[in-house]
């Protein structure tokens, strides 16, 4: 009967534990899911976690005497290697009841886990379509597109994020229908053109585990699934299916009126105002003109009215935003001043950074509300 038998730097494991465990599923459906994969093979130990959509790997070296695997509960084996303090361990597997006996200076503990044959098969990429990017840049488009997918599952094209690749450019889109969020990087080398949503879930959790690190990192896309991978983490999720919209065809191609500000001011003058409502979704009420751009927000807890030091080009504009909405594209605008290109007050508005080209987002305006005389 083969045996598993390793000795491993606490730090490296512990590493590699926490990584996985880091996206394991918050509802376990089956036994088994609540099981991490421990798999030793030649100078490295493998962890992987899995929710069947959704799975997490990380390898790390570690002295190898025998080849073989253990399943053992997921959360026992994080707490107790995270409460351990010896540099040095060791872990052997038992023959009864899949038993995993720890090593650490001269105690031991026994864990009892689950049937290793049990865990579920793990996809695989094939090596097709695959393309790097520096794990800094694709972190920082996570964020500037994740705010916008949606979490109503009834609509699980708009719970992922569509990848497109094409022209040496890879673009991320997302939006919940009262909001897109657009975002794109050139590529160092051209791929095939390639649309696949990937979910939003996968997309947060690889930026809990993902460093802003400029060395690069490679994604694959398969029939099925896509695979994040860095030097010692592998990250793949299922793909969603159907079709994205056609975002293009709602983002305006002309614009009517234009204004230029400070983000932060932006940012803090809306925040300010968004705090005063209780229970209510806080509108904000933009009054623009060449003259002034003024900020209002009217609610049963109080009226805050605001003077934003802004640019204004066009006709003078009334147009409502959801607060919480509007910081939201402000939080991920990549420089210190944007525009917001208007159509109309009950029109799609577009916001982006100035002096760059690589993103933007759409807001459509929120039903005006009646307000007091402020």
């Amino acid at each position: 009967m083969s045996r598993m038998k390793i000795t491993i730097n606490r730090s490296d494991l512990l590493h590699a534990i926490q990584t996985v465990y880091r996206t394991s599923p918050a509802k376990i459906t089956m036994p088994i899911l609540g099981g991490m994969l421990i798999k030793a093979e030649e100078d490295f130990i493998t962890a992987t976690l899995t929710d069947i959509d959704l799975t997490t790997q990380c390898r790390v070296p570690a002295n190898v005497v025998e080849n073989d695997l253990i399943c053992l509960p997921a959360r026992q084996i994080s707490d107790i290697i995270r409460h351990l303090t010896d540099d040095v361990i060791s872990i052997e597997t038992l023959p009864e009841k899949d038993c995993a006996r720890i090593l650490y200076g001269e105690s031991e503990i026994n864990i009892y886990g689950l049937p290793p044959e049990q865990f579920p098969e793990i996809p695989l990429p094939s090596g097709e379509n695959s393309l790097k990017t520096p794990k800094k840049i694709f972190k920082d488009m996570i964020r500037q597109a994740i705010f916008a997918v949606s979490t109503d599952r009834t609509r699980p094209l708009f719970t992922g994020v569509l990848f497109e690749i094409s022209d040496q450019k890879l673009r991320l889109v997302a939006t919940d229908t009262h909001r897109l969020a657009l975002t794109e990087t050139r590529l160092e080398v051209s791929t095939p053109a390639l649309n696949v949503i990937v979910p939003g879930s996968a997309l947060s959790e690889l930026n809990r585990i993902l460093q802003a690190e400029e060395e690069n990192m490679v994604i694959e896309i398969g029939q099925n699934h896509v695979f994040f991978s860095t030097e010692d983490t592998i990250l793949s999720s299922r793909l969603i299916a159907g079709q994205f919209p056609l975002y293009n065809q709602i983002i305006p191609a002309k614009y009517i009126s234009r204004l230029q500000a400070g983000v932060r001011e932006t940012y803090d003058a809306v925040r300010r105002a968004a705090l005063l409502p209780q229970e209510e979704v806080p509108v904000i009420h933009f009054s623009l003109s060449k003259q002034q751009c003024i900020l209002f927000l009217n609610t049963s807890a109080g009226w805050i009215r605001e003077k934003l030091n802004a640019d204004y080009q066009g006709e003078p504009l009334e147009v409502f935003f959801n607060a919480r909405y509007l910081m939201d594209c402000l939080h991920v605008v990549p420089t210190d001043d944007f525009s917001i290109d208007f159509t109309g007050s009950l029109s799609a508005a577009v916001i982006r950074p100035l002096e760059r080209d690589n993103f933007l987002s759409l807001l459509l305006p929120a039903r005006p509300r009646e307000e007091k005389n402020l």
